[in-house]
């Protein structure tokens, strides 16, 4: 890797370490508004719906981060060609390569952020459902982040992290 390359690692690996961090904390202040409902989907405090929207938006910045930012340094590290892969055939090799605990498990993880990116105002059923589902999936996510880090610490110039 060239210096460069490497400072960006490096960059990326903290910018995904702000979002793990930010998102471990949301669950936290979330823990008491959890499992919802509905009903109680249709009566959150503002304070809680704000609350709500950081959990949202950190989740999808944590899968981004790994997804766009860290899986591209791992093929950096790792000398592989990610050009021609599709998303999946990215998670399993990240899988074979013991960056990811479960190439499915994070597929699941994706498949949740795509859908709490909609909000539906007329199915609250739904919205509690996807809600909850996120906050479900926290572990899982923050799981994946600690396997990736840890894969890109241990190859990574010891600057970078």
């Amino acid at each position: 890797m060239t210096p460069d390359e490497t400072a960006l690692a490096g960059q990326a690996l903290r910018a995904a370490e702000g979002c793990a961090r930010r998102l471990a904390r949301s669950r936290r202040t979330l823990a008491g508004a959890f499992p919802l409902s509905a009903a109680t989907v249709n009566a959150l405090d503002p304070g809680v719906e704000d609350a709500l929207d950081a959990f949202l938006k950190r989740f999808e910045q944590l899968v981004n981060s790994i997804q766009d930012e860290l899986f591209k340094v791992v093929a950096l590290v790792g000398d592989e060609d990610l050009r021609g892969l599709s998303r999946r055939e990215v998670s399993e090799l990240m899988d074979r390569l013991g960056v990811l605990p479960s190439a499915a498990t994070f597929r699941a993880l994706v498949t949740i952020r795509n859908r709490i990116a909609h909000v539906y105002p007329d199915d609250t059923d739904r919205q509690a459902r996807n809600l909850n589902e996120a906050y479900d999936a926290v572990p899982d996510l923050l799981a994946a982040w600690e396997s990736v880090r840890r894969y890109l610490e241990d190859r990574l110039p010891r600057s970078t992290s």
